[in-house]
């Protein structure tokens, strides 16, 4: 990246403000204005967002060492700060792709909620720098995806890959799309919420077979998941100008051509 790393979190006060005398109250303002992040009244949580926004990067700064370093357990504190860190807006951005460094791999379900909270507020701050960090929290959740047989951790890896897929489809970037058309396999099983919508909106034509197999499962599951379905392969079909007869479909099955054929029923372009 271009961009000069961050100051690690708790760095000179003096050196950002231009003031040592002032320095200590600057800190101990932003300290107030965090413990109040988890007070139980909400107009107290509601003014420390917004009193935090105004001091930009070195409030960042103490909310992400806040959240490496004591983890706090109070339920709403996550949400409260990642609010916070959401006012700062594009100050924080280098203070976040940092963080990230931090998360070095993924070991419980903590450590996925922790790294969605820092990825959904790249998301918010959509800059294209985060493009690169992103693809590399693809890589440590599939490792941790690879090396776990806890269920439910990867489950919550799974659904954290389909936000950064989102996100980097939102900043143009293409290159997690062959880890979506992984999670989407053979299209011969169905697959998590949200996997079909972000290749939807990536439009791969290498999306289009899987996709009908899917559709053909999912008219005997769901009619609203088919309907889903349908839709997406309308929509990459005629963003990837692909006709039902391209050869690309010729190796379905009877069952599948025939799931072809009612997602397409009126099509000018099959030819018999």
């Amino acid at each position: 990246m271009s961009e000069p790393e961050p100051e690690k979190p708790g760095g000179s006060a003096k050196e950002r403000t231009g003031s040592a005398v002032l320095a200590p109250e600057r800190r101990e303002e932003i300290q107030k204005h965090i413990r109040d992040l988890l007070s139980d009244d909400y107009h107290v949580r509601a003014q420390s967002i917004s009193e935090l926004g105004k001091y930009g990067q070195e409030a960042a700064e103490a909310l992400v060492h806040a959240l490496l370093r004591r983890k706090p357990d109070h339920p709403h504190a996550l949400a409260n700060f990642s609010d916070a860190l959401a006012e700062i807006g594009k100050p924080s951005l280098n203070v976040i792709l940092h963080a990230l460094n931090h998360i070095a791999e993924v070991r419980r379900c903590e450590d996925v909620y922790l790294l969605e909270s820092f990825v959904d507020l790249l998301g918010v701050l959509h800059d294209r720098r985060a493009a690169g960090p992103l693809l590399e929290q693809l890589a440590k959740l599939n490792r941790a995806i690879r090396r776990n047989h806890d269920r439910t951790l990867v489950h919550c890896c799974e659904a954290a890959k389909v936000r950064i897929h989102r996100i980097l489809i939102e900043l143009g970037e293409k290159g997690g799309v062959d880890d979506l058309l992984e999670m989407l396999g053979d299209g011969r099983r169905r697959v998590r919420d949200g996997v079909v919508d972000a290749l939807t909106r990536a439009g791969d034509r290498r999306a289009l077979v899987p996709l009908v197999r899917l559709y053909d499962i999912e008219e005997h599951v769901s009619f609203s998941g088919a309907q889903f379905i349908k839709e997406a392969i309308r929509e990459i079909a005629r963003r990837e100008h692909v006709a039902p007869d391209d050869k690309m479909f010729r190796d379905l099955a009877p069952s599948e051509r025939a799931a072809l054929e009612r997602v397409f029923p009126k099509s000018r372009g099959a030819k018999h």
